[in-house]
């Protein structure tokens, strides 16, 4: 594929994560996504077969996305003598900042909030973006976190879904139905995550 394929290919991804992310994915056509890259539909099909495997490319994108997250997070964690309140704070403001918030995946869990009321697959992803794979990366992470003696014994998956829904929390109380996500709105819920995850802290660790 040559570089101009490339971003031709990238464009109509790009475009249609724009699109799903406003409208959802089932409004959205085929002809909606290439009147604004400016490409013929033939060009589109080219690149994806019909607009499900555009779908696909997206998801696989966020799916790799979150394994490499995933596993950075991990290979920090292992550095870690002790698990310092600022370090454990900040970690759950980056879970936010760049997960969350991240553009690709703020504008995929928005697609999905609107497809998930007529979709079943698409509810389905969302409660696994959401809950499901983070709450079973940080029960692994609590519990790695007990066996080497950084925390206390407790209930793993306890400590997961309290950690999860502060987070949560705060992402659909700022950010839920955000039309533009401003410096002072982001700056608001890192404050008050901020103040969340310092009691949690203090009562946990």
């Amino acid at each position: 594929m040559t570089a101009t394929e490339q971003s031709t290919k990238q464009k109509i991804v790009a475009t249609a994560l724009d699109l799903f992310s406003i409208h959802g994915f089932t409004t959205v056509s085929v002809r909606d996504i290439c009147k604004i890259v400016g490409i013929k539909e033939s060009s589109l099909y080219y690149h994806f077969r019909n607009k499900e495997q555009i779908l696909h490319t997206i998801l696989h994108e966020a799916e790799q996305q979150t394994e490499i997250l995933k596993l950075n997070f991990v290979n920090e964690l292992n550095a870690q003598e002790k698990i310092e309140q600022a370090s454990f704070v900040y970690a759950g403001v980056w879970y936010l900042e760049q997960y969350l918030l991240e553009d690709n995946m703020y504008k995929l869990i928005r697609m999905l909030t609107i497809e998930k009321q007529r979709n079943e697959q698409a509810a389905a992803l969302y409660h696994k973006l959401l809950f499901t794979w983070p709450l079973e990366h940080q029960e692994q992470v609590f519990r790695y976190m007990m066996m080497s003696s950084l925390i206390e014994q407790d209930n793993a998956y306890v400590l997961a879904a309290e950690y999860q829904s502060l987070i949560l929390f705060v992402f659909h109380k700022y950010f839920a139905g955000c039309e533009e996500i401003t410096a002072t709105i982001t700056a608001a819920a890192k404050q008050e995550l901020m103040m969340l995850l310092e009691r949690f802290y203090n009562r946990y660790l």
